[in-house]
């Protein structure tokens, strides 16, 4: 789940792919300009060749981050798959319409993990750590690190707090026969569904990644992003005395 350098020359680029099941395709049949992917470039114009327009990478090397997904079905009391879903920022159970908190049950590889009361809980993977995850005190994760970070929406007990565990680990999240309401789940802010009593989730990773381009390289592209779009850690400058 780390970094790979594809070694080619920018001249040279092919198309990149990646294919799976329930995964959108990201190919990149053509090097772009820095204008932005719409804009598709003849790689073989005498232009190009004086003058490249390529910000891609560094020393000609195209960098490409894998992006980790997780894998989502949900499972009724019955045992049978209802739906799977690929997300690759977060999985968000809630109390949906109900005015009471959540009740649900979650386990860490068959393992009573915690009993959620709250108005929800995230399951994110280290690219979602910046969107919703982060909104509700979650730790940001560096992109390449593998791990499924599980955050409390409003708890209500102070003691629960955000936790990150290994990608190999399968979390299931299951709507006890005692609770009082239903519960909803979002995969990526969509396909909501409504889980029944005896319905749960399990979350694993996905085995189809999604390959990202870096502008230079991920940790470069993620710290500038943080800054550019977070105003990460900026305060006035304390003045000497």
């Amino acid at each position: 789940m780390g970094l790979i350098e594809s070694g080619l020359d920018i001249k040279d680029a092919a198309a990149i792919a990646w294919n799976g099941k329930h995964h959108s395709n990201l190919v990149h049949e053509e090097p772009v300009s820095e204008l932005g992917f719409d804009e598709a470039v003849d790689v073989e114009s005498d232009a190009i060749s004086k003058k490249p327009k390529f910000r891609f990478g560094a020393d000609n090397n195209i960098n490409i981050s894998m992006r980790m997904r997780l894998e989502c079905s949900i499972v009724n009391r019955e045992g049978v798959v209802r739906a799977r879903f690929n997300v690759l920022n977060e999985v968000v159970i809630d109390r949906g319409s109900s005015p009471y908190l959540a009740s649900l049950e979650t386990f860490c590889d068959d393992t009573h993990l915690t009993t959620v009361q709250a108005d929800g809980i995230i399951f994110s993977t280290p690219t979602g750590s910046t969107a919703y995850s982060m909104a509700a005190g979650g730790s940001v994760v560096h992109p390449v690190v593998p791990a499924i970070l599980v955050t409390p929406i409003c708890p209500h007990v102070l003691s629960f707090r955000s936790m990150v565990f290994p990608d190999h680990v399968v979390i299931r999240c299951t709507v006890p026969n005692d609770a009082r309401s239903d519960a909803c789940v979002a995969f990526d802010g969509r396909y909501r569904r409504l889980l029944h009593r005896g319905d749960s989730v399990e979350i694993r990773m996905s085995p189809y990644p999604v390959p990202t381009i870096d502008r230079t390289d991920h940790t470069a592209d993620w710290l500038g992003s943080l800054k550019r779009n977070f105003n990460f850690n900026t305060r006035v400058q304390q003045k000497p005395l």
